[in-house]
């Protein structure tokens, strides 16, 4: 089975990161050959060891990357994934339309835990003026959904990581012993407000931040206002490979984007989702639709999660009391962020969930 993956980067990395996965794993795990067409290489070298995006097309860890335009002389492959409604060119759609047999096209959604989502998940779409169609498949966190993206060796690694944890953090001069938070998140989000609640809580953390403008903000409060109980470990941009064992490493995470917040989940820790704001408050909504999904998971300790997700995406003035509860409630919220993992486990990964769904097409 031949694939081709089409991603239209919009901004940031969550768009790139979300298609170099599922191509990774389509190749890596399953031996078929991937061409991923992509309209912003840069972007994507930046995650991706090995990419330079001055020499298009070529070959890395098995997928064939290609400029966007190279898809305007190309033939389609068995299988098309437009990612996230992204609109083909439009002589890729008529080459899918004439071929026979025709390729399976599937409109590869953004990931949310809405209702409406499992009552669209895998329905056809006619083409608007060509004899075909394209088939919407939804990633998602219940059964009638695509499920998410886990690889097969994932949790091997993450075992096998619990032992080097001590000398990574060292590696930023942290002390492994110190309660420690993975912060990736928006230069938007509520960052003095959290400086602050950190700062006058007390207790020793460490904050492990990725370089960018977030990070630049909390060093220069950090700078303007010294504390004694917060230590700062800084790193540099790493390949996707890579990410995991910072997530892997901290006893919690705020995190930001598609990717990024499915890895949090499979990492098993509690976190913050710092979702990408959106017109009429859309974004609340998909998070307060997130959080009925892990309700039951969550138990007791549901209310101090909810509070502090939506203090934090609504830069509320309780932040620094959510904080304060968050904080008291992380034992159980580890527990049972725990129980939500092994969920999504038993729902499949999306990749193979996909792969089903095609050949019942076939």
């Amino acid at each position: 089975m031949t694939i081709d993956i089409f991603c239209d980067v919009i901004d940031n990395f969550g768009d790139a990161g979300v298609c170099w996965r599922l191509a990774s794993i389509f190749s890596c795990e399953h031996g078929f050959p991937v061409k991923l067409y992509i309209n912003d290489a840069e972007t994507l070298s930046k995650i991706t060891a090995g990419l330079d995006p001055k020499k298009l097309p070529c070959l890395v860890q098995g997928v064939e990357i290609h400029d966007w335009k190279d898809a305007e002389t190309s033939e389609p492959s068995q299988v098309v994934i437009e990612t996230f409604g992204c609109r083909l060119p439009i002589a890729f759609e008529h080459k899918i339309a004439a071929a026979r047999p025709q390729p399976i096209w599937i409109n590869l959604e953004y990931l949310s835990a809405e209702d409406w989502v499992e009552g669209c998940h895998s329905l056809p779409s006619p083409h608007p003026s060509l004899n075909v169609n394209k088939y919407y498949f939804f990633p998602g966190v219940t059964k009638k959904t695509g499920g998410l993206m886990i690889e097969k060796d994932l949790f091997i690694r993450q075992e096998r990581f619990a032992k080097d944890r001590n000398k990574f953090l060292e590696s930023f001069n942290l002390d492994p012993a110190l309660f420690t938070v993975f912060v990736f998140c928006y230069p938007g989000a509520p960052l003095t407000e959290f400086y602050k609640a950190i700062q006058q809580r007390g207790k020793e953390i460490n904050l492990l931040l990725p370089r960018g403008a977030a990070t630049e903000i909390l060093t220069q409060l950090y700078e303007e206002q010294p504390a004694r109980n917060i230590h700062l470990g800084i790193s540099e941009m790493v390949p996707q490979s890579e990410f995991d064992k910072f997530l892997w490493a901290s006893d919690a995470l705020i995190i930001r984007g598609e990717d990024s917040f499915v890895r949090a989940q499979l990492s098993g820790k509690s976190f913050i989702w710092n979702i990408y704001p959106q017109t009429e408050d859309t974004h609340i909504k998909k998070l307060e639709a997130f959080g009925e999904r892990i309700r039951p998971f969550y138990g007791t300790s549901y209310q101090a999660w909810i509070d502090m997700n939506l203090s934090w995406n609504k830069s509320s003035s309780n932040l620094a009391s959510c904080w304060d509860q968050w904080c008291e409630e992380l034992p159980l919220m580890k527990e049972a962020a725990l129980h939500w993992r092994n969920h999504l486990v038993s729902l499949g990964s999306l990749a193979d969930n996909l792969l089903r769904f095609v050949k019942s097409k076939i």
